[in-house]
C-alpha cells in the first residue's frame, strides 16, 4: 500500500482575522486542513465563504507552507505588471522558451501587446503561464476556468492536472464549477468561514452539501429577437458594426442587430472574439471603427470617442470592481439617482447579501459579493438597455439562481444583451443565443465561423 506523503502544511483550529475600519472581521475560523504533495485539493463554498481568503493566505509571506507557492488570482489584472505579454512572462526569469510557452497557451502573436488589453480569458492564461514557469511546489488557482470558453476550460484543467502529475506538486483550486471539482482528489467545503465537509472527491461529490453548491437546472422559454418593424420600438440598433484590435482575430465586423423592449439575446464565442468590446460599443464606451450604434434613436459617437451621458444603457462589466468609485457600498448604491431613494441594507438583503456590508468598501467584498452588487445595481436600475458581461462567472449555485431571479425582477420593458460562455445559463435566462464571429452575429445552432481566431 502506497504511503501517504507528509503534508506540506497542516492547519489545526486555525483562524484568519482581518482588520477593517472600526474593528476586525473573522474570515476563516477553526480550520483543520492538510496540503499534501501530489494531491489536487478543490475548495468549494458559497460566495463569501472564504475560498479566496484561504488561497491568498497560503500565498502570502505569512504562510507556513514548506514549499514555494505561486498563485493565480481570480481577477488576473491584480497580478499583471509589465508593459508587454512577453515581458510579463519573462519578468525575473532567465532562459525561458518564451515563444514555445506563448504558443502552448495560445498567446502567439501577442508578445508585444500590453497584457491589460488582452481578453479576460487570455489574461487568465497568461497569469497561469507565469505561475507555472516560476516552478512552484504548490500551485494555488482561484476559479481558473471562470473566464474561459468551454474548450479552453477543458484545456486549462488538463494543463493543471498534467502539472500535478509531472511535478508531484500540490494543487489547490477554489471553484464553483462541477467539472473542475470532479477532477480533484480531495474536496473541502467551506461555509461562512468554517469547514463543514472534507474528504475524497468520490465520496463527497454527490453529497447534498456539494450538490447545493454546484450547477443549476432552471429553464425558461426564449423570447423572439426583435424584428425591427416599428422604429419607435427599437431600443438598441447596431448597423454594420466593425471593431478592430490587435491580435490574431483582428476583431469583428458586419454586426447588425435591432433589439426591442423586453427582448433578450445571449452572445457566445471563443475567448478573444470581441464579446466584451461589443458590449462596450453598445454602452457608449468604445467607438466602433465602422458602422453605427443607436440607443432609442440617438446616434452615438457622432463626434466623440466615448459617449456615456445617454442614460439609456448600463453595463455590468466582467470585472465588477470596474464599476465601483465610492468608499462604501451604501455610497456606491446612492451614486445612481435611480437607486438613491433605496435603503442600502434592504437593497443588499434583496441581493442575498448581509445588510452590514453597506458600510464596507466595495473593493473589500469577496468577488462573488462584488458581482452580486454590480448586477443588482444594473438590473434593478430600470434602464431601457441592460448589458451583462459574464454575469455568472465564479458564482455558486445560489448566486446563479439569484441572477436569474434578478433578471425576472428587472423591468419587463428592458432589452438585454448578455455575454456568457455558460450556454445553460443563457437558455435559463430566456435568451435567443447568437455566436459572435469575425463577420457578424450568427445563430448559435450553426457552426461558429472558422475564421473567428482570438483577440481582445
Amino acid at each position: 500500500m502506497k504511503a501517504t506523503p507528509d503534508p506540506l502544511l497542516s492547519l489545526r483550529d486555525w483562524t484568519l482575522v482581518r482588520r477593517v475600519p472600526g474593528g476586525e472581521i473573522t474570515l476563516l475560523d477553526g480550520i483543520d486542513l492538510d496540503i499534501r504533495p501530489g494531491r489536487w485539493l478543490a475548495v468549494l463554498g458559497a460566495n463569501g465563504s472564504g475560498k479566496s481568503s484561504l488561497l491568498k493566505y497560503l500565498a502570502s509571506e505569512e504562510s507556513p507552507l514548506a514549499e514555494s507557492a505561486a498563485i493565480m488570482f481570480q481577477d488576473p489584472d491584480e497580478q499583471i505588471f509589465a508593459a508587454s505579454v512577453e515581458r510579463e512572462l519573462t519578468l525575473g526569469t532567465n532562459g525561458l522558451d518564451a515563444p514555445g510557452i506563448l504558443r502552448e497557451f495560445e498567446l502567439t502573436g501577442l508578445k508585444e501587446m500590453n497584457p491589460r488589453l488582452l481578453s479576460a480569458g487570455q489574461k487568465q492564461r497568461l497569469v497561469l503561464a507565469v505561475a507555472l514557469v516560476a516552478g512552484p511546489g504548490v500551485l494555488l488557482c482561484d476559479e481558473p476556468t471562470a473566464l474561459q470558453d468551454p474548450e479552453q476550460s477543458r484545456w486549462v484543467l488538463d494543463r493543471l492536472e498534467r502539472w500535478k502529475e509531472e511535478t508531484g506538486g500540490a494543487l489547490v483550486t477554489a471553484t464553483c464549477d462541477r467539472a473542475e471539482a470532479a477532477r480533484a482528489d480531495w474536496l473541502v467545503v467551506l461555509k461562512e468561514g468554517r469547514i463543514v465537509e472534507q474528504g475524497p472527491t468520490a465520496e463527497l461529490i454527490s453529497t447534498p452539501e456539494v450538490e447545493n453548491l454546484l450547477g443549476d437546472g432552471r429553464s425558461v422559454h426564449p423570447m423572439p429577437i426583435h424584428s425591427g418593424n416599428q422604429e419607435s420600438d427599437v431600443l438598441l440598433e447596431l448597423t454594420g458594426l466593425d471593431c478592430r484590435f490587435i491580435g490574431p482575430g483582428h476583431g469583428f465586423g458586419n454586426v447588425d442587430l435591432r433589439l426591442g423592449p423586453g427582448e433578450r439575446i445571449g452572445v457566445t464565442g471563443p475567448n478573444g472574439c470581441g464579446k466584451s468590446t461589443l458590449l462596450a460599443s453598445c454602452a457608449g464606451a468604445r467607438r466602433p471603427d465602422k458602422g453605427s450604434v443607436k440607443l432609442m434613436g440617438r446616434l452615438l459617437y457622432a463626434r466623440k470617442s466615448r459617449e456615456l451621458d445617454h442614460g439609456v444603457a448600463m453595463i455590468a462589466p466582467q470585472f465588477p470592481e470596474y464599476l465601483f468609485t465610492r468608499s462604501t457600498v451604501a455610497d456606491e448604491i446612492h451614486l445612481d439617482p435611480l437607486l438613491a431613494s433605496l435603503e442600502p441594507g434592504e437593497f443588499l438583503a434583496a441581493l442575498g447579501l448581509d445588510p452590514d456590508l453597506a458600510v464596507r468598501n466595495p473593493h473589500d467584498l469577496s468577488s462573488g459579493q462584488r458581482r452580486r452588487l454590480a448586477l443588482g445595481m444594473v438590473l434593478l436600475s430600470g434602464r431601457p438597455v441592460l448589458l451583462l458581461d459574464e454575469p455568472t462567472a465564479a458564482l455558486d449555485r445560489a448566486g446563479r439562481s439569484l441572477v436569474l431571479d434578478l433578471l425576472d425582477r428587472s423591468s419587463a420593458d428592458s432589452a438585454m444583451m448578455i455575454v456568457s460562455h455558460d450556454r445553460s445559463f443563457l437558455e435559463a435566462a430566456g435568451c435567443n443565443i447568437l455566436t459572435l464571429g469575425s463577420e457578424g452575429l450568427f445563430p448559435s445552432t450553426l457552426k461558429e465561423n472558422p475564421d473567428n481566431g482570438t483577440g481582445p
